[in-house]
């Protein structure tokens, strides 16, 4: 017996009839509360005031009993067993009340059953409540899912892989119309129309994508774009879905997709801004190199010559002055002092501005010069390691790894408080690789990314013209290293009228 206290309504018109029944119950283990009641306003009364665990009703064609009592409790919509207790065991009656909907017939002269059969029907009572308020719950899930699948901004779906290679959409969410402008039944009946709305140039990855997750059984993400027929709208959609594998094998995928033509949108704009500073900033490097250039030569051919005539005139002069002017001699010998040290400053400025060691003899002589010059102007010991003797590059490209590697320098001597650099420069088949390490002080991500680090910016930019990378690697106190690869020929476009790199990579 599973239950101990057992609240019992009993309607019954025999007083010694009810005692009996309460008593059998007491005999078989239960703790009784009930409540006895004779009449129609009293039964109804007991079912809204409390709540029983049975009714037990007395079959009795006198008075208020019988099917009476079940269709009252029946109206009041309350859920319990319901038990007829009679003497008389007419087939006839037992299955007009089992009809009527009472849960069992027991015969008053023997009571054994009543017990067991309370126990049975409680226990089925149980099992239907439990039953009922899953599909409560039920509803409520599917009703909240629904008004979240009807809100999405997109459209729910289910993808099958058949074995054949063919696809289907057992599940469509109604989003298939705002998204595909498609009912969702005119894609169920014929799923090939999705695959002839992809983009060619997008139908491959997306191809690819599915084979991939269906193989790894791998989360599905991908980004393409659709083409809507007949007016042949372009929109960018997103789908995201996770496989499994269905009980015959197939692949099947549960997700959403959505719309996200505005975002790409959006991005594209983003890029093709930063394209334009990226294309701006390396027009303003050609340019300075030019003025750099310009300027090199009209300061080592014009200043130069000029300072050189200045230097003979004054020679001139003092080889026509007598011993009787030693104060002219002297003052001619201060000035061909200081056009001496003209002469020298022109230079410094114009190999500043453009070496013309780099032009004459390539980039490893004026790279040589350049670690030369830093090692005696600073004490730091440099290493230049260039497997190749001589590197033939295009000129842009050499000028762009010299002043790569005169911005490392320049970093190295105002920060890292270095005591040894290291500079490699590998000519290889695709690309000519540098790499500047230190071992210095190194630093932080958070060094990096400060608003004024121009420096490393400027790196990284120059690289990037020519469709190369730039890998920068600084741990603190362990030193820093800048390895920069440019191709030795990188296909290249031209937006907004500037030269521009191409794209590393195709944005989907």
């Amino acid at each position: 017996m599973t239950v101990n206290k057992l609240r019992v309504l009993l309607v019954e018109t025999s007083f010694e009839d009810a005692q009996r029944t309460l008593a059998k119950l007491e005999q078989s283990g239960y703790k009784v509360e009930h409540l006895l009641v004779d009449n129609k306003s009293d039964m109804q009364a007991a079912l809204i005031e409390n709540d029983w665990d049975v009714v037990l009703c007395s079959y009795d064609e006198s008075g208020f009993c019988g099917l009476d009592a079940l269709k009252l409790m029946q109206s009041k919509e309350v859920n319990i067993p319901f038990l007829f207790l009679s003497y008389h065991l007419h087939e006839e009656t037992i299955i007009h009340t089992m009809q009527s909907g009472a849960n069992d017939y027991i015969f008053k002269g023997s009571l054994n059953r009543l017990a067991p059969s309370i126990e049975h029907n409680l226990r089925e009572a149980r099992i239907r409540r439990e039953h009922r308020q899953a599909q409560i719950a039920l509803q409520e899930n599917q009703a909240r899912l629904q008004a979240f699948i009807t809100n999405l901004p997109g459209m729910a779906y289910q993808v099958l892989l058949k074995h054949d290679g063919d696809i289907s959409f057992p599940y469509i969410s109604d989003g298939c119309k705002a998204l595909l402008d498609l009912n969702p039944q005119n894609l169920k009946n014929n799923p090939h129309l999705f695959m002839q709305m992809l983009h060619p140039d997008d139908r491959i990855s997306y191809e690819q994508t599915m084979r991939a997750s269906a193989n790894n059984l791998s989360f599905w993400n991908w980004e393409g774009r659709i083409v809507i027929l007949p007016v042949g709208e372009i929109k960018w959609i997103n789908l995201r879905c996770s496989p499994r594998k269905t009980s015959n094998g197939e692949i099947q995928w549960e997700g959403i997709m959505s719309n996200i033509s505005q975002s790409k949108q959006a991005e594209i704009e983003i890029k093709h801004s930063q394209e334009q500073l990226r294309e701006l900033s390396s027009h303003v490097q050609l340019v300075r190199e030019q003025e750099r250039l310009n300027i090199a030569r009209e300061v080592h051919d014009d200043l130069g010559s000029t300072l050189t005539a200045i230097k003979l005139n004054i020679a001139w002069l003092g080889g026509r002055l007598t011993r009787a002017a030693p104060e002219l001699i002297a003052k001619i010998k201060d000035v061909e002092s200081l056009v001496d040290k003209c002469t020298a400053a022109a230079h410094d400025i114009s190999h500043s501005l453009r070496p013309s060691t780099l032009d004459c003899f390539g980039i490893i002589a004026a790279m040589e010069i350049e670690v030369d010059e830093f090692e005696q102007r600073t004490g730091i010991s440099c290493v230049f390691n260039h497997p190749d003797e001589d590197i033939t590059l295009n000129p842009d490209i050499a000028i762009a790894l010299f002043r790569i590697l005169q911005e490392s320098l320049t970093n190295i001597m105002k920060h890292a408080q270095a005591g040894l650099v290291k500079i490699d420069l590998y000519n290889q088949d695709s690309c000519v690789e540098m790499i500047v390490s230190d071992n210095g002080l190194g630093f932080t991500e958070s060094d990096r990314i400060k608003p004024r680090s121009f420096g490393l910016r400027g790196i990284k930019e120059r690289v990037a013209y020519f469709g190369g990378y730039v890998h920068i690697k600084g741990t603190p106190d362990s030193g820093t290293t800048i390895k920069a690869c440019i191709p030795h020929h990188s296909e290249s476009t031209t937006v907004g009228g500037f030269f521009l790199p191409q794209p590393q990579q195709k944005l989907l």
